[in-house]
């Protein structure tokens, strides 16, 4: 057995056709009474008269401070009308609601708001991938002075049906930011109150759903084909694929490019062998489950390398083959994809592709302030979708394997 030393080259640059080519935190557990969190990015002048406050607020309305508090910052046990009410006077006042945004208001900037949506995990996880992107967001709004506010979605419920589609609906009526990013785990017709094109939306990783959309992708597909490939010239023959349903972009491209480079290549890899994971299970531990059985066949009869598609399962695929005695990449080989900063922590360290956070925020962020400064944004088709380019990263969890 011999391990693949790196060999990387993972400079980002810009195609001519507008793809981009080229660049993580470890998991966090999300704290479940949250349904908002807010930075506020840019903006440093003051304006000369003082501004209303809460208390004005309030007062204005004949209601509590705490009431008109929950209200703005969109927390549980208010109700949409009473929302409605603050928000639209606020409008009224020009209240705004915390220290930075009214700096902003004398010398305004682009407000961008990300609505988030993380898969469901049994330990209240989020995905480490996730996290990375929201942070590389943050970090780009705050070097071009975009005003960038989150909305997590994270209660049960809360990203699905009529919950998620009224709170959409409240949002645009209330025109409270410029552009919306959707990010996460949103059924199609949940966001269909955006699809008139009132409000201007990024789509993080899905396909535009209507006028006044652009798609923000990663390019999946070239990399599953690509991880197929190298572990093929490394000498495996037998495959397997963990990834995430047809139903997400994101693993439809990695199901897609998978089974065009086993075909190609003439590589083994059953029905039985791609797991496609239900929503609720794309995390470590439906990794874990869906591979014990595959590890616990006979050596000649299981597969020798595995195909993950995020670094997130990736990890419960390591831990996986610790549980079934099998060294890795001695007894098989893994190969991930985001490149999380803890993929390059874990023992051995995590071969994957990396999408180069950094490059895909100023993506999303270019894409925003398009549609805020063309009102007819996107003109064509093409200019839709931007796509985003992964390279290989190559570390110690792959090895040459003999036939």
């Amino acid at each position: 057995m011999q391990t693949v030393a790196p060999d990387n080259d993972t400079t980002p640059a810009l195609t001519s056709s507008g793809s981009i080519v080229g660049s993580g935190q470890g998991r966090r557990r999300r704290d479940s009474s949250s349904r908002k969190s807010q930075q506020a990015i840019g903006g440093t002048a003051t304006a000369d008269a003082r501004p209303p406050g809460i208390r004005e607020l309030a007062a204005r309305l004949g209601l509590g401070i705490s009431t008109v508090s929950r209200a703005m910052n969109n927390r549980d046990r208010v109700d949409a009308r009473t929302r409605q009410r603050v928000m639209a006077m606020a409008r009224k006042i020009g209240y705004v609601p915390d220290a930075t945004a009214r700096r902003l208001k004398s010398h305004p900037r682009l407000r961008v708001e990300i609505f988030f949506s993380p898969y469901p995990d049994p330990h209240h996880n989020i995905n480490p991938a996730a996290l990375a992107t929201i942070g590389a967001l943050h970090r780009r709004a705050e070097a071009r002075g975009i005003f960038l506010t989150m909305r997590e979605f994270s209660e049960p419920g809360s990203a699905a049906g009529a919950t998620m589609a009224a709170d959409l609906a409240a949002h645009v009526a209330e025109q409270v930011s410029d552009v919306i990013i959707t990010y996460g785990h949103f059924h199609d017709d949940t966001l269909a109150v955006l699809r008139d094109g009132s409000v201007p939306a990024v789509c993080l990783q899905s396909l535009p759903g209507g006028p006044r959309q652009i798609g923000v992708t990663v390019d999946t597909k070239t990399a599953a084909y690509r991880a197929v490939k190298y572990l093929a010239a490394l000498g495996h023959v037998r495959f397997a694929l963990i990834a995430g349903g047809w139903e997400s972009l994101h693993h439809r491209g990695y199901i897609e490019g998978f089974a065009e480079a086993v075909n190609e290549f003439r590589l083994i890899s059953p029905d039985a062998w791609r797991v496609a994971l239900s929503a609720a299970n794309i995390n470590e531990e439906g990794a874990i489950r869906a591979l014990a059985p595959l590890l616990a066949l006979p050596a000649e009869e299981r597969p020798t390398a595995l195909v993950f598609g995020s670094d997130w399962l990736a990890m419960g695929g390591l831990r996986a083959a610790q549980a079934a005695g099998l060294a890795v990449p001695g007894g098989v080989s893994l190969i991930g994809f985001d490149n999380v900063p803890a993929a390059a922590e874990l023992m051995p360290a995590l071969t994957t592709f990396d999408v180069h956070h950094d490059t895909m925020a100023d993506a999303v962020l270019d894409a925003a302030t398009e549609l805020m400064e063309n009102p007819h944004a996107p003109e064509t088709p093409a200019q839709a979708v931007r796509m985003v380019h992964a390279d290989l990263v190559k570390r110690f969890s792959c090895a040459v394997w003999g036939r």
